[in-house]
């Protein structure tokens, strides 16, 4: 089925339904599938706390997955 024949059949199709739950998932996923094309731009913010968290993980101010799921049971337990 060609691209034409596609949107007419899903043209006609939409028109037919009544629910508005159905109309609403299928405007997202249209909405969903047109912003892949678009760049997604980190806020300034959010940029600024990435650079935080470079430096930190370069200036070896980290802990491991398992100490940090450590301390959030011992803090649970508590």
């Amino acid at each position: 089925m060609s691209t034409v024949e596609l949107k007419n059949k899903l043209k006609e199709k939409i028109e037919e339904l009544n629910e508005d739950y159905l109309l609403e998932e299928l405007l997202s996923i249209i909405d969903l599938e047109s912003s892949r094309n678009e760049v997604f731009k980190i806020p300034e913010e959010h940029k600024k706390g990435l650079e935080r968290s470079l430096k930190q993980m370069d200036a070896g101010q980290t802990i491991s997955h398992d100490q940090v799921m450590k301390e959030l049971r011992d803090g649970l337990a508590s």
